[in-house]
């Protein structure tokens, strides 16, 4: 939680109950979870808590580097913890238990490269979402 603590204050967010309580969920249940979830899963500890209000939080964690953001097969968006918050780096999501695990590698550079050269764009980001069966569940 505390290397959390510090990435919310590296981003001028303020350290609130709600915010910690949405972090712990995540770090509790290691999977990736939609918004709704989330807030079913806080609505009895947290009885003033919205649901917009657990919406606006997790673009915040998700900004802040904190959480990182999937499509679901449902088209619907996810959202899971990110153990390296300050590093780049991607994620494999199991698409059977939804675990979700870090992968510490990145090959972008060269396909970055290739746009800029030949579509003459400038890269600035990018989001890789990899999906399929973790070694648990194949």
């Amino acid at each position: 939680m505390e290397t959390y603590i510090q990435v919310l204050k590296n981003n001028r967010l303020k350290v609130t109950p709600r915010r910690k309580a949405i972090i712990g969920v995540f770090m509790k249940h290691g999977v990736r979870m939609g918004p709704y979830e989330l807030y079913e899963k806080l609505k009895r500890k947290l009885p003033k808590l919205g649901l917009p209000t657990v919406y606006r939080i997790l673009e915040e964690l998700k900004d802040a580097g904190i959480l990182v953001q999937s499509l679901a097969e449902d088209r619907r968006l996810r959202y899971a913890l990110c153990a390296c918050p300050d590093e780049h780096h991607h994620h494999f999501t199991c698409r059977k238990c939804k675990k979700v695990e870090e992968v510490e590698f990145c090959n972008f550079n060269g396909l970055s490269s290739f746009i800029e050269k030949n579509l003459n764009a400038k890269v600035e980001s990018h989001n890789l979402q990899i999906e399929g069966l973790c070694a648990r569940c194949r």
